[in-house]
């Protein structure tokens, strides 16, 4: 086993007893000038020593001020490496990524470090969590904390129990209501990945994630579940459509809007979306939960103009990292396993067959299975790959699999307004849908 330190977001719903409303609001749009003037300099030249002499403010916390600079560089940096990525490309004419913009005007998230920008305590004689926020110097706000009774008992075990601390945390202002979501951050025992009981195959692709859980003893089915999340591709095709034409006429600030609606929108896929995969995990014994290697998949794709800027801006990456932490958190280890071929072998011989969209289909007379669908297939081979990595077997010379069938695919569709005629009302429920009951 080893030992991962693991974050977890609180979210919370701030109740002012003292202070005054405005102080957040006026911390809030000079942070929004500290992050415009942040990402300006950079754009000039300026390192990071430079930027944080440049931006101070008598009027707002220092702390607070290296807090909101490290958010804005943080967008600096994702732009840079779009922005590489772009410069590898055979056709460079359309789709350049454009850099944050230095002009925005709304107010920002009030990025703070505890006991310095907050701080919070917690009273056992009225058994609430206590905040004080400090917008401004000499100027604070005090309050209590509500929210989710899961999400309070993190931040009382950050504040009681050692091995807890708690880290930055974010002020936000929506529909009237201010909310604070705090990091908190633990230590945790993660089992290694060849000690678990149940191997869970993930296969990741433009529509859709292919979920197998397979026994590591007797390499039976466990569970399987297909994950179709393509109104992701057709909203992202669509704000592409909207963004290039507002750069052909020369509106970047729409342009810059609409990018961070449509940054949002997949975020918030993507969250849900790892939330199922861990919680099918946790259905069964002592998982671990593996991926294909994908490094270099980008260099490896060459389809032309209109499927390359698809496939290349699938987050991939990103996905594959809020599982890895979501899954640390609740001491489930992952583990990546060699991705060649695994969509065109079967899952039951490990004969090379074909693929025509969804379906796949094996050429091999003698074998039980003669098609199945293609993605599922594809995530019991990642499945096998992992037992075959620890069981010392030669991948490659050994053309035979324990499996002989395959259970029925249970497929459910996630949309991007949250209703879909066959999605139930919980992560949970949509995970629970590809556990095999007798």
């Amino acid at each position: 086993m080893g030992i991962e330190e693991v974050t977890k977001t609180a979210r919370t719903r701030l109740c002012i007893e003292s202070g005054e409303r405005s102080w957040l609001k006026d911390a809030r749009y000079t942070a929004r000038d500290i992050a415009n003037d942040t990402l300006r300099l950079k754009q000039q030249g300026y390192n990071k020593t430079e930027i944080q002499r440049e931006v101070d403010r008598d009027d707002f916390l220092r702390n607070n001020k290296c807090a909101v600079v490290g958010k804005a560089l943080q967008a600096w940096d994702s732009y840079k490496e779009l922005l590489n990525w772009w410069y590898d490309q055979d056709d460079t004419n359309v789709g350049k990524p454009s850099p944050p913009a230095t002009d925005k005007k709304g107010a920002y998230p009030l990025v703070m470090a505890h006991s310095e920008g907050y701080r919070l305590t917690y009273n056992d004689e009225t058994d609430r969590l206590r905040f004080r926020v400090s917008p401004k110097p000499y100027k604070k706000v005090r309050g209590h904390l509500r929210g989710r009774q899961e999400d309070l008992n993190l931040i009382e075990a950050a504040l009681t129990e050692e091995e807890w601390s708690l880290g930055q945390a974010e002020l936000l202002y929506r529909d009237g209501v201010y909310y604070l979501h705090v990091t908190v951050k633990t230590e945790v025992q993660v089992p290694e990945p060849e000690d678990a009981d149940t191997l869970v195959g993930v296969d990741i692709n433009e529509r859709n994630i292919a979920l197998t859980a397979l026994n590591r003893e007797t390499m039976d089915t466990l569970g399987t579940l297909v994950l179709d999340y393509g109104s992701v591709k057709a909203e992202r095709q669509r704000y592409h459509t909207i963004t290039k034409r507002c750069q052909e006429h020369g509106q970047h600030s729409i342009h810059n809007q609409l990018g961070e609606k449509e940054e949002r929108y997949t975020e918030w896929i993507l969250h849900r979306l790892s939330r199922v995969v861990v919680e099918f995990a946790q259905q069964f014994s002592n998982p671990v939960i593996v991926f294909e290697d994908l490094s270099g998949i980008r260099d490896a794709i060459k389809y032309g103009t209109y499927m390359n800027r698809r496939l290349h801006k699938l987050p991939f990456h990103k996905f594959e990292q809020q599982v890895r932490y979501k899954a640390m958190w609740n001491q489930i280890p992952c583990e990546t396993v060699e991705s060649p071929y695994n969509s065109k072998s079967c899952s039951c011989c490990g004969h090379r067959g074909y693929r025509q969209g969804r379906r796949f289909r094996c050429t091999n007379d003698s074998c039980a299975v003669q098609q199945d669908h293609a993605d599922r297939n594809a995530s019991v081979n990642v499945a096998w790959r992992s037992w075959a990595k620890h069981a010392g077997v030669d991948v490659e010379s050994v053309n035979y699999r324990t499996r002989k069938t395959q259970p029925f695919v249970r497929k459910v569709s996630l949309s991007g307004s949250g209703r879909s005629v066959n999605r139930p009302s919980s992560s949970r429920e949509i995970a629970s849908r590809g556990v095999l009951t007798t």
